[in-house]
Formats: structure tokens, sequence, C-alpha cells
């Protein structure tokens, strides 16, 4: 009797692969937090009028850079995080990995991440810069002696630093070397002002959902040491330097699709709200949430950038299709709300006709 090929084992490489993306937990962060970047590189585009057609290459790399970044950064952090977890009774997934090779995965990514700083320090100082600096920061959050992450603010800072302020940057600085023109000073402050307080308030949010847990292993966060209240009242004010943030970068960038897309993502979160009793957050873990701005982060805000640039340059439809096969499903995901938004809107049209004998 032949063996069914659909009930083989896998192969070794098949279940290294696997092995990795649940020690990375890709899952987790890779269209949250890297559609958001790629945002920010469509935008700079937008901004310097140039192409991204030509760029295309180097743009995977920048998110292979990334992505082995953030592969660091999260297997770092479960591992780093053992004891505190086992504490608090949460399930930690590297509990069960054998130390050679969370080390061997952790090396691996560190000499990557090494070559791909050489790399952009040959395109710009200041890339290289916000790269590395990003591994620095969140090495400094995780690793003891230091381990900010459970010295209140400078855990805030730090992680802050690492996945949102320093890869925003980067992105501002390679995107401009490439296109061939000087990193804007003022476009600058406004990615960092906007990521500085975004990543803020994505880090309090984590940290308001986690106080129970944290207080429990002693961990000393910003939340357990400050209280939940004066984690909300920051979050707060971070949403306030957020959206000031948003606000330059519309402001500068001058492509109304952006506004568009925000009109229509504040008109769905009002449905959100109001029809469909969804609670929208700033901070606060609630039950059913939807945490204020992120969706329009992560699909409405690339994809009104890809559109402008695709009407300006045609050839910016490769790039549209790349943002799609990346972030297409979790895109996707979002937008299916759309149906339900169509039809409560239409049975209300519907209903005001009747009543004015239409």
């Amino acid at each position: 009797m032949k063996n069914n090929p659909a009930l083989a084992e896998p192969t070794t490489r098949q279940r290294v692969a696997y092995t990795l993306w649940q020690m990375a937990r890709a899952s987790e962060w890779w269209a949250y937090k890297f559609a958001p970047i790629l945002a920010t590189v469509y935008a700079t585009a937008c901004f310097v009028r140039v192409p991204l057609w030509p760029l295309l290459t180097r743009l995977l790399l920048l998110v292979l850079a990334l992505t082995v970044g953030a592969t660091y950064v999260s297997v770092l952090n479960d591992w780093t995080d053992r004891a505190d977890d086992a504490a608090a009774g949460k399930p930690n997934r590297l509990a069960g990995q054998p130390r050679r090779v969370v080390l061997a995965v952790l090396a691996g990514c560190a000499g990557a991440g090494l070559a791909f700083g050489g790399y952009f320090w040959q395109v710009n100082p200041w890339a290289a810069v916000f790269y590395l600096g990003a591994w620095v920061a969140y090495s400094l959050y995780s690793l003891p002696p230091l381990r900010l992450k459970v010295r209140g603010g400078w855990g805030l800072l730090a992680d802050t630093a690492g996945a949102h302020l320093f890869p925003q940057l980067l992105t501002v600085a390679v995107v401009s070397q490439w296109a061939g023109v000087a990193i804007s000073g003022r476009w600058l402050a406004a990615v960092g002002t906007w990521a500085l307080g975004c990543g803020l308030r994505n880090i309090l949010w984590h940290q308001l959902g986690d106080a129970a847990n944290d207080a429990q292993a002693g961990v000393g966060t910003f939340v357990v040491r400050r209280g939940e209240r004066a984690g909300r009242r920051l979050a707060a004010g971070a949403l306030g330097l957020e959206v000031l943030g948003l606000g330059l970068l519309l402001y500068l960038g001058r492509q109304p699709l952006a506004y568009a897309a925000l009109a229509l993502y504040g008109g769905l979160t009002c449905l959100r709200a109001r029809v469909w009793q969804q609670p929208v957050v700033v901070a606060q873990p609630q039950p059913g949430q939807h945490i204020l701005l992120n969706e329009y982060y992560e699909v409405y805000y690339p994809v009104a950038l890809l559109l402008g640039q695709v009407g300006r340059y045609p050839g910016d439809g490769w790039a549209l299709l790349l943002h799609g096969a990346l972030f297409g499903l979790h895109s996707w995901q979002r937008l299916r709300v759309w149906g339900a938004a169509s039809a409560v809107v239409g049975g209300k049209v519907r209903r005001l006709l009747h009543r004015a004998g239409m």
C-alpha cells in the first residue's frame, strides 16, 4: 500500500521553518507593525514626489531587515520573560525550547542585523543609527542587568523607540536617500512626533491589559508602579501627540485620498460605537474593543497613499500589488465590515425615503 503524500511526515526544513515561525510570533506583528511602517515609505515618496516602482527591490530588502529585527525582539522578549510568565501563570512559547536552539536563533538574527546595519551605513549613516538603535533599545528593554521593562517609564521609552520611533525614522532616511533627495527636517519631525505618540499609546495598551499578571509576577512596568489611572492619563496625552503628528503628516503630504480614507474610517468608527455597541478605546483594553486609529494606519492610510501614487505614477501599480501580496489578507479581513456598514446605511436611507413617501 502506497503512502498518502498528504499524511507524510514534514521534512526537517519544514519543521525548522514552522518552529521559527512560532518562536518569532510573526502573526502578532506582521501586519500590525509593518503596514504602518510601509505607509511611511509611501507617504515619504508622496512628500518628495518620486515614484515607488524603481525602489521595489530595495523596499523588499527593507522589509527583510525589519523582519530580522522583529524576530530577534520576539525571541529575546519571550526568552527573558520565562520566569515572569511562570510566576504570573502565563504560557510562554519558549519555555520548552532547548537553550541552544534559542541562542542559535538570537545569534543568527544578530549577525544578520549587523550586516544590514553595515548596508544602511553605506546608504546613509542616519539610516544605520535608526536601524541599529532599534536593536539597542529592545536589547536594553529585555536583557538584565538593566532590563528597562521593569523600570517604569524607561520601559515605555525603550519599547516606543524600538518598535515605532526608530523603524519609522529609518524609512524616511532610506527612502530619501534612495530617491536622491535630502532628508527633510520638518518631515522627519512630523513622522517622529506621530511615531512617538503612537508607540507610547500602544505599549500602554499592552501594559494596561497585563497589569494584573505583571503585578503578580512583580514586574515593575510603568502601569504597575504608577497605577492604571496614571497609565490611562498618559495614554490620552500620547493620543494628543499622535494626532498632532498625523495632522502634520497629512498637511505636509497633501494627499487628498488620505483625508478621504480618514473620513471613511471615522464614519465606520461611529457605526461601531453607536450602532454595533463596539467600544472604541484609546488604550484601556475591553472585550470586543476597537483601538482608535490603529486600523486606519494598517489598512486605509497605506492603500490611500498608494492609490494617490498610482494616479501620479501608473508604474506604482506594482507597489500596490506588492502591498496586496504582503498584507492583502489582513486588509480584507478588516474591510469586510463595510458589507455590514452598507446594509446599516442602506436600511436607514430606505426608512427615510419611506417616511418621505418616496
